[in-house]
């Protein structure tokens, strides 16, 4: 979950870019590489940018109400409550701290705390990792310290995990830092980026199909979980009727009527077109990461006389 919504004093914009990169990308694509899939975004008034900019990535998408608060805890709150009956960890990271890397995140991971904080050089950073037991506790404080004051009042079993990785305690702003940062963190960056897409007579389902029917096994609407993706209603239905016809199986059941177009569900051959899905993204992913390292890793690439590339 990042915290895209709500406003840390003086911090930068989730759309600002350093490198060619906005900080919110940056952030997604570095959940991204160390293996989270399920990513939320809360929004504030930027919201219509921010959907367009992440179209594809397959994020989930929650706006922030005003008239409760627009402190960035408001916006950890709200993300929160969204993920605590979905989520069994939750990492938690304000999109102003974009520099932090897939290894922090993947030692983060491995805690058994009920929440883990990276720390570099005794000074506590992001992302923080909140195991689903604490979330009750965090979301019931109402002081006017964040995030750190609601984790320290929850009395919840925390570690530091003491990392190389000084983006992780750095928020983004200052623009020679920035560029310092940029300039350290960019050759984790480089990778091959696969897309995996299934076809048959036409490409029928891929990220942003996974996205769309999670959303409808947890919302039980289509028009809410659209929402959510931001795509159309008209679109994800399209989506959806596609990927039936090109399986030849019901993916979402539905019953027509009401308020919010009806209430659906995702069937069995649904969650295992998904399950199966996603095995194959992880096969396929792993097989380009040992790939690319073994190919562009193992020398310097150099530019020929002859116009051509040699490793």
């Amino acid at each position: 979950m990042a915290a895209g919504g709500g406003a840390r004093r003086n911090a930068p914009g989730a759309l600002d870019v350093v490198g060619g990169l906005s900080h919110v990308k940056r952030v997604v694509l570095n959940f991204q590489r160390a293996g989270i899939k399920d990513l939320i975004l809360v929004c504030g008034e930027e919201e219509d940018a921010l959907k367009k900019q992440l179209r594809g990535f397959g994020v989930t998408f929650l706006k922030i109400d005003p008239e409760k608060g627009t402190e960035m805890f408001e916006a950890v709150r709200l993300g929160l409550s969204y993920c605590r009956e979905r989520c069994s960890q939750i990492f938690v990271c304000p999109v102003d701290v974009p520099f932090f890397s897939a290894g922090t995140v993947e030692r983060l991971w491995k805690s058994s705390a009920e929440v883990a904080i990276p720390s570099y050089q005794n000074r506590g950073g992001h992302p923080v990792k909140i195991r689903r037991q604490a979330v009750e506790s965090i979301l019931s404080y109402r002081g006017n310290d964040g995030l750190r004051g609601a984790i320290r009042e929850a009395h919840a079993e925390v570690e530091y995990i003491e990392v190389e990785d000084v983006g992780s305690v750095s928020p983004a702003g200052e623009r020679k830092s920035d560029q310092r940062l940029e300039a350290q963190y960019r050759s984790e960056l480089s990778r091959a980026r696969v897309k995996v897409q299934l076809v048959n007579t036409k490409p029928y389902f891929g990220p942003g199909m996974v996205t769309l029917l999670k959303q409808i096994r947890s919302l039980g609407s289509v028009r809410e979980a659209s929402e959510k993706t931001g795509i159309s209603y008209s679109k994800a239905w399209t989506m959806i009727r596609t990927a039936e016809e090109e399986t030849g199986a019901e993916l979402v059941g539905r019953q027509q009527g009401g308020k919010y177009g009806g209430m659906a569900e995702v069937t069995k051959a649904g969650m295992e077109l998904i399950r199966k899905y996603e095995e194959l993204e992880r096969c396929v992913q792993k097989y380009s990461d040992e790939k690319f390292r073994e190919i562009f890793q193992s020398g310097t690439l150099t530019v020929n006389t002859d116009g051509g590339n040699e490793l």
